[in-house]
């Protein structure tokens, strides 16, 4: 039986420069010519993002003319501003129900992919699509923590499993996906009791601190990746990150992006490793207590906190 390979979607906004690198980088990959993309153009908020909007769908449509490198290209343009979380929504529903796949990969308009990223993406979700412990895969790996990493020196996988989930890169089903409400949540259980505060905070790599964030009047808001990690904490179910060398970078925490942040280029934009074009899976999900505290420590402390002084550190002696 011929092998199906994963479509690519992703969401597009007013960075022309962004989203041109976003897709020249995937074309490079080893399985580009297989790949089906679907890129989502979100129409503009407000009428100072309208030319950038403009610009990126005058830039999408001459690759439709073109040889852009995959098995196709499809763009859709959204006649009214969705968001981002709006944005996950509809490409997630439109490749599920319209297109009849059942599992995809997401990528945003700032992320820059290795030669061997669709490689990993479709074999960790050939191999967890049927452990229904494993609610996503995420390609970002945090590789200067973890190179720097004693504990993961010693950890004898490839992979490694959280209740922290990354949107740089990633992938799921439509069994877990529809496992998903994008629109509601209940939160109260989990920030008015202390043993939640706790495992989930550890066990989530800190990323569920911002929980409270996620959530407004018990509607899902944009932070849609926190609320992923929090509905597999509910679920105890996991997302599959490399242990070591990551198959993604963000090049676009210049202060052009969604949040506005401007971090140092090496937090998260540092020079690709050699990761593996083949890795071996697992099956052996750890979610011992002492061995993510020290990971997720170590991110937090190396990677964020360190990244956050460095932009604020910029921003005043800039003055």
């Amino acid at each position: 039986m011929e092998r199906q390979y994963a479509p690519v979607c992703i969401i597009a906004y007013n960075r022309k420069d962004k989203i041109g690198k976003t897709i020249a980088c995937l074309a490079k990959n080893t399985l580009a010519q297989y790949t089906e993309v679907y890129v989502f153009s979100d129409a503009p908020k407000n009428n100072s993002d309208a030319q950038g909007v403009q610009e990126v769908r005058e830039y999408l449509h001459t690759l439709t003319t073109m040889q852009h490198g995959f098995a196709k290209l499809e763009i859709i343009e959204s006649p009214h501003n969705l968001g981002i979380k709006g944005q996950i929504v509809k490409h997630g529903d439109f490749i599920f129900n319209e297109k009849q796949y059942d599992r995809f990969i997401g990528l945003e308009d700032d992320i820059e992919t290795h030669k061997y990223f669709l490689q990993y993406m479709n074999d960790s979700l050939e191999f967890y699509k049927d452990n229904q412990q494993v609610m996503a895969i995420t390609a970002f790996a945090h590789q200067v923590a973890n190179l720097n990493s004693r504990t993961l020196k010693k950890y004898p996988h490839n992979v490694m499993f959280s209740y922290a989930f990354h949107s740089w890169g990633w992938g799921i089903w439509k069994d877990r996906w529809e496992e998903i409400d994008w629109m509601h949540t209940n939160i109260q259980y989990y920030v008015y009791n202390p043993k939640h505060i706790f495992f989930g905070t550890i066990l989530s790599w800190f990323h569920l601190l911002a929980i409270k964030n996620s959530a407004k009047n018990g509607m899902v808001t944009e932070l849609w990746d926190i609320h992923l990690s929090h509905v597999m904490y509910r679920k105890n179910k996991v997302c599959v990150w490399p242990s070591s060398l990551s198959y993604t970078r963000n090049f676009g925490f210049d202060g052009s992006g969604q949040h506005k942040f401007n971090f140092d280029a090496n937090i998260v934009n540092f020079e690709f490793g050699n990761p593996q074009e083949k890795i071996s899976f697992t099956h052996d999900i750890n979610l011992k207590i002492w061995f993510h505290f020290k990971i997720g420590l170590r991110y937090s402390l190396e990677i964020w906190v360190l990244g956050f002084l460095k932009m604020f550190y910029g921003k005043i002696f800039r003055k």
